[in-house]
C-alpha cells in the first residue's frame, strides 16, 4: 500500500506530543508500506530533519512555507484581518496553494492508495476529488479547545475574539470532517464528541500509548500515589 501523509511540519526534533505520536505511527507503517511524507517547511526544523525522515517514510516532499512570526506586526495584522474571514486563523495561516498542487501531482504521478491528513490544519489544502480515499487524522477536537479558551477568558476584547475563532473553528471542523471519507480520533471520548457535534456515523480511535520498551518502571523506586509528573509542552496554548 502507498500512503500519502500530509503534515504542517517536518518531525525532527521529535520533542512534542503530536510529533511523537505521528513519528511512532509512521515508523510502524513504513515498516510494511510505502509512505510519502509531504510537509510544509518554515525553516525551523532540525538541520538533519530531511535525513532523519528516512526513519519513517520512503519519500519526503517539502513545500516552502513562510508564516507570520508570532509577536510581529505582520502576525497581529493577520489576526485582525482574520476577524472578517470565514476561516479560523489556525486554518487560514496554513492555506498554501503550492501544497495543494503538490498533492495533485503526487496522486497523478504515483499510485497512491490513501491520503492521510495529519491534524486539522493542513486539511484546507486537501482537494475532495483526488480520486483516492482521504482520511482526517484528528489529534484533538479543535473547536473544543477554542471553546474552553473563550469560556475562561476574562478580558472582554479577547473574549470576543476567541468567541469568533471558536464558532468559525466549529463550522470548519464540522464541514471538514464530513468532507473526508473517514475521520480517526485520538480517544473514544473525542470520537463520540465528533459524532455528536458534527453528525458523523462512525469515528474509530487510535489511543495514544507509551513506548514500554523505552519507558520502563524502575523496580527500586516505590510509587507515590500522590505524586504527579506532567511532561506536556508548556508552549502549547491549551496546556
Amino acid at each position: 500500500m502507498h500512503i500519502l501523509w500530509i503534515k504542517t511540519e517536518l518531525l525532527h526534533p521529535v520533542d512534542k506530543g503530536g510529533r511523537i505520536r505521528t513519528y511512532q505511527m509512521l515508523r510502524a507503517l513504513a515498516s510494511q508500506h510505502e509512505v510519502t511524507y509531504v510537509a510544509l517547511d518554515d525553516g525551523t526544523a532540525a538541520p538533519d530533519a530531511l535525513v532523519k525522515a528516512r526513519e519513517y517514510c520512503t519519500r519526503v516532499e517539502v513545500v516552502p512555507f513562510t508564516p507570520a512570526v508570532k509577536g510581529t506586526i505582520g502576525f497581529y495584522s493577520a489576526l485582525l484581518r482574520n476577524v472578517v474571514s470565514p476561516l479560523p486563523y489556525a486554518i487560514s495561516r496554513y492555506e498554501v496553494p503550492a501544497l495543494r498542487e503538490r498533492l495533485w501531482r503526487l496522486c497523478r504521478e504515483h499510485k497512491v492508495d490513501v491520503v492521510v491528513c495529519d491534524f486539522l490544519a493542513p486539511s484546507i489544502n486537501v482537494p475532495d476529488d483526488l480520486g483516492v480515499p482521504i482520511v482526517l487524522f484528528q489529534h484533538n477536537v479543535e473547536a473544543m479547545i477554542w471553546q474552553r479558551h473563550y469560556e475562561e477568558q476574562a478580558n472582554p476584547l479577547k473574549r470576543a475574539y476567541l468567541y469568533n475563532q471558536w464558532r468559525k473553528t466549529h463550522r470548519y471542523e464540522r464541514d471538514a470532517c464530513r468532507l473526508f471519507n473517514r475521520v480517526v480520533a485520538v480517544s473514544t471520548d473525542d470520537g463520540e464528541t465528533m459524532k455528536r457535534e458534527y453528525g458523523l456515523h462512525e469515528v474509530p480511535d487510535i489511543p495514544t500509548g507509551v513506548d514500554t520498551a523505552y519507558f520502563q518502571r524502575n523496580p527500586a523506586v516505590s510509587p507515590d500515589p500522590h505524586h504527579l509528573v506532567f511532561t506536556g509542552s508548556m508552549d502549547w496554548l491549551p496546556n
